[in-house]
């Protein structure tokens, strides 16, 4: 859709910018709760297709609820698969975030699969992304410069290989994946082991160097606050199904002990 490359632009330009943009992981399917996020104010959204039951049709049903609203929604494929992500940008997704993106190759490899040749292998035919035909042709045009290419640095080779990464061209900057990182490390959900803060520093420094955004996942509303302080452009805060868990135990927890009081 034009109007989500218009978005897009709007967003790679916050990016460079280094404007903090407040995003949130959607893993449950049903499109209000993109049209929810989207009202709410958030300035990205992220349709989990690799951890969570999202397929082309759920994804596309988002992103056509999310078109009403000022957030950009990019999908999450299952894994670096150029013909995948050909799918998602063809039916309107404005870029993609990618999972386990490790070495300076594959980040090229990711360009390559969301760029139309000669800059990548993007096949043509994009359908609702060029509104069924409408606007394909101008759309075709301006998709190399606007679409979106995020990938997910969550492995201790994604680390070591973070400047090969972040100095490709075409890459909009990188999320920090912090659970499957601390994983790599041997360090599960420890964000304040020094061998963790450690790989962060590293990535940031070359994010610095190279003028690519920095992001991460929050694992708490405090850290999101800690990430926005120390200059953070990419944030990942909670998510529809982790915000109905927090708030139905909040409930719930609230409820039963009024109960047992009143007994």
């Amino acid at each position: 859709m034009i109007h989500e490359l218009e978005k897009a632009r709007t967003f790679k330009a916050k990016l460079r910018a280094g404007e903090v943009c407040i995003g949130a992981q959607l893993a449950l399917s049903d499109p209000a709760v993109a049209e929810i996020f989207g009202r709410a104010g958030y300035d990205w959204l992220v349709v989990d297709t690799e951890h969570a039951a999202n397929n082309n049709l759920t994804v596309r049903n988002m992103l056509q609820a999310a078109v009403h609203t000022p957030a950009v929604l990019l999908a999450r494929p299952l894994r670096l698969d150029a013909d995948e992500i050909r799918h998602f940008l063809d039916l309107g997704s404005p870029g993609v975030l990618c999972p386990f993106i490790n070495t300076g190759e594959e980040a090229r490899r990711l360009v390559q699969a969301c760029r139309y040749p000669p800059a990548g292998i993007r096949g043509y035919g994009p359908r609702r992304a060029g509104v069924y035909g409408f606007d394909a042709d101008e759309y075709f045009h301006r998709a190399n410069d606007d679409v979106i290419c995020i990938p997910i640095i969550e492995s201790k080779d994604g680390v070591e290989n973070i400047e090969a990464i972040v100095s490709v061209d075409g890459i909009d900057g990188v999320v920090i994946g912090l659970m499957d990182l601390s994983i790599s490390l041997g360090i599960f959900k420890e964000f304040e082991h020094p061998a963790y803060l450690s790989a962060v520093e590293r990535v940031k420094t070359a994010c610095r160097k190279h003028k690519k955004a920095m992001g991460t996942a929050c694992y708490s509303y405090e850290h999101a606050v800690q990430c926005m302080a120390q200059g953070y452009s990419l944030l990942l805060v909670g998510g529809d199904d982790q915000f109905m868990v927090a708030e139905a135990r909040r409930w719930l927890e609230s409820l039963r002990k009024k109960e047992t009081k009143s007994k």
